[in-house]
Parts: C-alpha cells; sequence; structure tokens
C-alpha cells in the first residue's frame, strides 16, 4: 500500500511540475544574441530575449558604438512578436518622433532595422540598434546585468518597475 501511495505522490508531483513549466510559442525565441567582435574595431551589441506569453518576449538591448566614443546605450522592455515578426515603439525620450524598429527574429537570428527615422531611443550620440545579430545561447535567460552592474531578474522585475 505504501508503494503505491508513494507512486502516485510522485506522479502527481511529476505532472504538477510539467503543468508549471507550460511551453510558451515564444519560446524557440529565448536567449542571447549578438553582433560585433571587438568594441575598439568595431560597434558590439546584444539582446537578451526572455519569452513571456505566447506573444510577448521582455528584453534588455545594450549597444556601444565602439572606438574612440564609445557611446553606449541599454533599453529594457516588452514586445509583442507575431510569427517571428515584431515592431517595438516607444516615445519615451522623444515625444514626436520616438524610438521605432522593425524586429525580425528565429532561431539563429534576430534583425533590427530602425523605421522612419525614429532614432530617438535615450541611447548616446551615434548609438543605433540596426544589425543581424546572431544567436549565442539558446538558454533561457534568468537575468540580464544592466549598465549599473546589477543582476535584474525577469520573472522578479517588469519593464514598468524597472526604473521605480
Amino acid at each position: 500500500m505504501k508503494k503505491i501511495l508513494l507512486f502516485g505522490l510522485l506522479i502527481a508531483i511529476l505532472f504538477g511540475c510539467k503543468m508549471n513549466n507550460k511551453v510558451l510559442l515564444t519560446d524557440s525565441y529565448a536567449g542571447i544574441y549578438k553582433f560585433g567582435e571587438n568594441v575598439e574595431e568595431e560597434s558590439v551589441g546584444s539582446m537578451t530575449i526572455y519569452p513571456e506569453t505566447d506573444s510577448t518576449v521582455l528584453f534588455y538591448i545594450d549597444i556601444c558604438r565602439g572606438a574612440p566614443a564609445y557611446n553606449m546605450g541599454q533599453l529594457y522592455d516588452r514586445l509583442k512578436i507575431e510569427n517571428g515578426k515584431g515592431i517595438y515603439f516607444t516615445n519615451d525620450f522623444d515625444e514626436e518622433k520616438g524610438c521605432k524598429w522593425q524586429i525580425i527574429i528565429n532561431d539563429k537570428t534576430l534583425i533590427i532595422t530602425t523605421i522612419s527615422d525614429c532614432y530617438f531611443c535615450g541611447f548616446g550620440n551615434g548609438v543605433i540598434v540596426d544589425n543581424i545579430y546572431n544567436k549565442k545561447s539558446d538558454l533561457k535567460p534568468e537575468f540580464f546585468t544592466d549598465g549599473h552592474g546589477d543582476k535584474i531578474f525577469f520573472s522578479e522585475t517588469s519593464p514598468e518597475n524597472y526604473f521605480k
């Protein structure tokens, strides 16, 4: 009888764990995407993608223009994705033009193109996101390290609460 109860308990635990680890449609986008190799010679950047729902991901982008100015830009926000495509827009940094990108993502690359000259993303002078980012990690990231060196856990800090 004890063996049956233990077996039943084990099944219940395993089933419960499986239910809590729901597979999201955006899981295939999870990981870290990068471009550039040497900040002394070229622009470099990375975008960390965390699946939030079946249609949204959280992202942290970190760009450096490279030598000699080393101007930088970082941004943490949410993106709606349908069929591997999304449009990101915010006018938090410029009410007239704002910051607007088209993002195309698959299991190996992420391509960002700025739309309608909307380059006002709160970045340093001359810092743009436009590039082809190659996937360097398939693992679902738990956190990103921001420009202040703080670990920000995706599951604990929404973009809306990041600056509070």
